[in-house]
């Protein structure tokens, strides 16, 4: 029984075989294979370069030897997948890496649905509702992660979702009329909009300019939808069962296909980097400034610096060629 890798070691080259000149439709399949992957690894590799080369930091760093030094770096990591054990480091790596996948995903519409001009909303309604209004969304859906997974009592993880839910709302509504007695000019319509949509729909008018019209339904997905999806299907999957060689079940996170250790931990360690990067970021925001894009408004700016520079030394230049000129005239 073939699957994952082999399915294309081993079963693509048997039923190749079977056709008349199978050795060259296998030689001709696998060269196929090998320049997929170069082809992939070329998209890969100019993406990040690219995003790299945005960056304060690496700027003014030549393309070319930016290009050999990452290539050199990817292919001394890539070595571990050229031993003997590298499909199964390759296959538990691509396993991991799902979790990842979703990690982002969910940290993407956070950032678009959340977090963006937050600020605005903060300075509208007050960070005590914003941010008991994020733990609400959030606290209750975790909640219920917990309870189906941890103790794995489906009823009482939707009971625990809509009652924690509920019960953070009330207390929204609670600071939200505080609020409107402070602020007589605050209606409960804006309010409301400012809670739940403003910083997306904000986000949504932004892009319209760029990318063109973009459904009300894009906003609402991203902000009320998406992201605690994401994050069930984050903890589903670190609650994935599989039976094991003696007809145990046992869970696939940490022990996918019985895999060594070291896979496993080289797996999971993709997932810790990629959390590390994002909790990193949030606490320590100033790792991170030598990254941060050139504004092309400065690269502008300092083009024409330059510019003036140049004008100003030929003049000087053009100046004293004059002068000399003129001092050889009298003589």
């Amino acid at each position: 029984e073939y699957s994952s890798f082999g399915l294309v070691f081993g079963s693509w080259p048997v039923a190749l075989g079977t056709l008349p000149g199978g050795q060259h439709w296998i030689r001709l399949f696998f060269i196929m294979l090998f320049m997929l992957g170069i082809d992939s690894a070329i998209s890969f590799m100019e993406a990040f370069l690219t995003v790299l080369h945005d960056t304060k930091l690496f700027h003014n760093v030549d393309r070319k030897r930016a290009s050999l030094v990452l290539t050199a770096c990817a292919f001394l990591l890539s070595t571990l997948y050229a031993t003997d054990a590298g499909l199964i480091f390759l296959d538990s790596v691509d396993y991991y890496i799902n979790f990842v996948i979703i990690l982002v995903g969910f940290v993407k519409c956070v950032a678009a649905g959340w977090v963006y001009k937050i600020e605005t909303q903060i300075e509208c309604l007050g960070p005590k509702i914003v941010f008991v209004y994020i733990t609400t969304t959030f606290g209750s859906v975790l909640l219920a992660c917990a309870m189906w997974f941890g103790v794995g009592n489906a009823a009482a993880g939707f009971f625990g979702l809509v009652i924690s839910y509920a019960m953070g709302i009330a207390y929204v509504g609670y600071l939200m009329s505080k609020k409107k007695q402070e602020d007589q000019t605050l209606t409960w319509s804006d309010m409301l909009f400012d809670l739940t949509m403003s910083n997306v729909m904000k986000l949504r008018e932004d892009l319209v300019s760029s990318v063109g019209h973009i459904p009300v339904a894009w906003a609402f997905l991203i902000r009320h939808f998406i992201p605690q999806v994401l994050l069930i299907l984050f903890f589903l999957g670190t609650n994935a069962t599989t039976i094991d060689e003696e007809g145990n079940d046992v869970k696939m996170f940490g022990n996918y296909r019985g895999y060594a250790s070291p896979c496993q931990i080289l797996g999971i360690l993709t997932i810790v980097f990629a959390g590390f990067l994002v909790v990193s970021s949030l606490v320590f925001p100033k790792l991170y400034e030598a990254l941060e894009t050139v504004d092309e408004t400065e690269i502008k700016v300092d083009e024409n610096n330059i510019d003036e520079i140049e004008m100003e030394e030929r003049k000087k230049v053009e100046t004293t060629g004059s002068v000399q000129l003129s001092k050889g005239e009298l003589a």
